[in-house]
């Protein structure tokens, strides 16, 4: 039998680094346990696009990446280690298990995922440089931002139905740009936009 090296073993691996991935290696790291947090890209995840934070709890006004980096400071502190690396499989037979990572192979009890979610990219001119910042992926994070402006959505799915209806709240106008004949969502979901009159829904964009 192959003998572990403690140094080289965790009590647990946490796959994502953005606020669920932070919070639970703080916790972890607060209770003794040796943890590693595994991220592919900026740590603090999805957030840090966001330029002004204003309804997290406890948190008056911040950007996204100064809330993650605090997140990251405290889970640091309390002795949580950090890896940039993409997590590229599991071996999860046995007591000890293998993460397999493009900086290679992790060893530890216990894997946590906390992989959260990345927006499906356009690619237009100026999307990188003015995310977070004009350029939104989230209706319900970022419409407030929007009050009294006109907005564009992109997409003909459930997300920009619905996400186009809630922004009339602040908008003074939404555009959805559908690149299909017609919404690919339910009917009754895509109603809701349709007739919205605040909504100008234009197809085969």
């Amino acid at each position: 039998m192959t003998q572990i090296n403690r140094s080289d073993l965790y009590d647990v691996v946490v796959i994502g680094g953005g606020p669920a991935g932070l919070t639970a290696g703080l916790y972890l790291a607060r209770a003794r346990y040796r943890v590693l947090i595994l991220e592919k890209d900026d740590f603090g995840g999805q957030i840090t696009i966001t330029d002004e934070v204003v309804n997290y709890p406890g948190v008056g006004r911040t950007s996204g990446r100064a809330l993650t980096q605090t997140m990251r400071n405290q889970a640091k502190d309390f002795g949580a280690e950090f890896l940039s690396a993409e997590a590229t499989g599991l071996d999860v037979n046995g007591d000890i298990k293998t993460v397999h990572t493009s900086r290679g192979d992790l060893k530890t009890f216990g894997i946590l995922i906390a992989t959260g979610a990345s927006p499906r990219k356009l690619g237009f001119a100026g999307e990188g440089e003015y995310a977070g910042r004009g350029v939104a992926y989230c209706a319900t994070c970022d419409g407030e931002f929007f009050t009294g402006r006109e907005v564009l959505v992109v997409g003909g799915g459930f997300a920009a139905a619905e996400e186009s209806v809630f922004l009339t709240k602040y908008a003074s106008k939404v555009t959805v740009l559908v690149r299909e004949p017609d919404f690919t969502c339910d009917a009754a979901v895509a109603a809701e936009a349709k007739n919205n009159p605040k909504i100008d829904v234009r197809y085969n964009v």
